[in-house]
């Protein structure tokens, strides 16, 4: 049997790439490690999937056993001359080593040539993965672009050390084990030879069968047998896949490790929901967090806020329901895009750690940017809406012909898509994406709430504590029909509809404000009448319940929203329904009931019809 052994990479005489540099290429991202940790290693079994049946991507976090902890000390310590470059001499004698594994089973796994220096029949799995750094990418409408992601494995180790245990196909051999340990730390001078040769050293290393000039893995059933020393997770007969193992994981940011799993259970909801969603059958994501003997669940995104939101503009774009974005010169078609409105209770409890780190810390007003992949790249922030019961989330998904294009415009996080780095056509693509986007939110730019000075004695701190804060804003669009007005269409979500020339169209110019008339607090909204008229307005009141719903039947003695005036151009009006010419503007005040949305619906037709109905 083959003693796996460490050994240290020297510089050729050509040169090589130092591990600093390796570690280097993710920079210092502003998000919590973790977060990039989970959607770099999904990224990779992604692009190794199978897709005759779902891809498992399973986290655990583990604690190494008292029957396997002398296997790890025996089997993983270094050479004395080596243990202070590599770090991992101490650690595997402590009695509480911690381990953060990944495993992915309904993929590949890692095969291809185990050496660099030969040539790849069809694949390169292990040498881009385990030897490489920089290559393009050779999986068509992959995740990755250069494969720089993998540094966050070592960054997340304090030791700078990972094993990667894998099972593959080998043509004319058939299913086969590997095993190889990785270490990536500082660039080093040491004493290599017993002749006292000093050589610089690049700080890479790994752990396996040493021969010379290069490490092979342990194979077959060797792998597998140490695998289980160790205490891997074996491979069942016929499975293929991978387990990657991140050894004592930096998890000093959470006091129990609990707090850890769930915290991952959550990004992988907020960052792999496009591709957990069941309607995609056996083209999906399974995933799953383990800690100590437990398991802590992944949300369901399709049941969970906000991210219901997101799955539902998802959902539009891809049944056509959304609209096209183009760009105009050259004309080319971007990507598909649509958006999902609601009206919303202001979220009061603190958002999770996995939403803040995803850019998305209370009620979204934001855009989730994906390509080919289908995997999350950036949630965007854009305009507010002017109104703290009003939220909304959409996706912008490229045409998959410019995938190349918006891969090349990632950073090594793949978390956003940067056209400074693009030339020509290319960049164009990119930068007038953002622009449309912009475009299309136009309608949610923020309103401004005019201060009105109190003379009937209730000021508007006092109408900000008597309304709690929830007031509610239609979502009608000024090219929305009078029908469509208010929230009865925005709650749910619905678009625009052409309308003909000679209908009656009523449009919200403004979205209710809080105000004060005659001591009691209003809120007041102005709306625009074009067509043939006179036109009969009526409003339509009611207590919104604050997710695609109203309280259409008040219980009894219960309080409803009440019509106080109308404000015309010929004068003020009283009750539900208004009669004014057309075109003109009007202005609906609203005595809302304290503590509840207040949802407003205005609706006009002609006199004649109005009569006639």
């Amino acid at each position: 049997m083959t003693t796996p052994r460490w050994w240290s990479q020297p510089f050729p005489p050509t040169g090589a790439i130092a591990s600093e540099g390796i570690r280097n290429q993710l920079g210092r991202p502003p998000v919590d490690p973790l977060t990039v940790f989970v959607r770099e290693t999904a990224q990779n079994s992604w692009d190794a999937r199978i897709g005759d049946r779902p891809t498992t991507f399973r986290l655990e976090l583990t604690t190494v056993s008292p029957t396997h902890r002398p296997n790890w000390e025996r089997l993983l310590s270094p050479r004395a001359n080596r243990e202070e470059n590599l770090g991992i001499g101490k650690l595997v004698r402590t009695s509480n080593l911690r381990l953060l594994s990944v495993v992915d089973r309904g993929t590949k796994g890692l095969g291809g040539p185990t050496r660099a220096d030969e040539l790849a029949v069809d694949r390169r799995d292990w040498v881009s993965f385990v030897l490489n750094v920089g290559e393009k990418r050779d999986t068509h409408q992959g995740g990755g672009t250069y494969g720089y992601g993998k540094a966050v494995l070592y960054r997340l180790s304090k030791v700078g050390t990972i094993l990667v245990y894998t099972r593959t196909e080998e043509p004319g051999v058939g299913l086969k084990s590997r095993l190889i340990g990785i270490a990536m730390r500082s660039s080093f001078d040491g004493r290599e030879s017993p002749t006292g040769e000093t050589r610089p050293f690049t700080g890479r290393h790994w752990w396996g069968d040493v021969q010379e000039g290069h490490v092979e893995p342990l194979r077959g059933a060797e792998a597998d047998s140490v695998a289980r020393l160790l205490g891997l997770q074996p491979f069942p007969d016929g499975e293929t896949g991978t387990t990657l193992v991140v050894l004592d994981p930096d998890l000093d940011d959470f006091e129990e490790i609990g707090d850890a799993a769930r915290h991952l259970a959550n990004t992988i909801a907020w960052q792999l929901w496009p591709i957990m969603l069941p309607e995609r059958g056996d083209n999906r994501l399974v995933a799953e967090v383990r800690a100590g003997g437990t398991t802590f669940p992944v949300p369901d995104p399709a049941d969970t806020y906000p991210l219901e939101m997101f799955v539902d503009a998802y959902r539009a774009q891809r049944d056509g329901e959304g609209v096209v974005l183009e760009c105009g010169n050259p004309r080319k078609k971007l990507g598909n895009f649509a958006v999902e409105h609601r009206f919303v209770v202001p979220m009061t409890a603190q958002s999770s750690l996995a939403a803040e780190c995803a850019g998305v810390p209370g009620d979204p007003h934001h855009i989730c940017l994906m390509r080919a992949p289908e995997l999350v790249v950036r949630y965007l922030e854009q305009t507010e809406t002017g109104s703290v019961n009003r939220a909304y989330a959409g996706v912008f998904r490229a045409v998959d012909d410019l995938d190349a294009v918006f891969a090349a415009a990632e950073p090594p996080t793949h978390d956003h898509w940067v056209h400074e780095q693009l030339t020509g056509h290319d960049k164009t693509f990119v930068r007038v994406t953002f622009r449309r986007i912009k475009e299309q939110l136009a309608s949610y730019r923020s309103s401004v709430v005019a201060t009105v000075k109190s003379e009937g004695g209730v000021a508007l701190g006092a109408a900000s504590n008597f309304l709690g804060g929830i007031v509610a804003a239609a979502f009608a669009r000024p090219d929305q029909p009078a029908s469509a007005s208010g929230t009865g269409r925005g709650a749910g979500g619905g678009r625009p509809s052409p309308v003909p020339r000679d209908k009656v169209r009523v449009s919200d110019l403004t979205y209710p404000a809080v105000d004060e008339r005659d001591g009691r607090v209003v809120l007041v909204q102005r709306f625009s009448v074009t067509g043939p008229g006179p036109v009969l307005l009526e409003s339509r009141l009611s207590v919104g319940l604050g997710d695609r719903a109203r309280e259409d039947e008040t219980p009894v003695g219960a309080a409803r929203p009440q019509v106080l005036a109308w404000l015309t151009p010929d004068g003020e009006q009283v009750g539900a329904t208004c009669l004014v010419a057309s075109p003109s503007e009007v202005e609906l005040v609203v005595l809302p009931v304290p503590d509840t949305i207040t949802d407003i619906v205005v609706v006009g037709a002609r006199v004649e019809q109005a009569v006639a109905s």
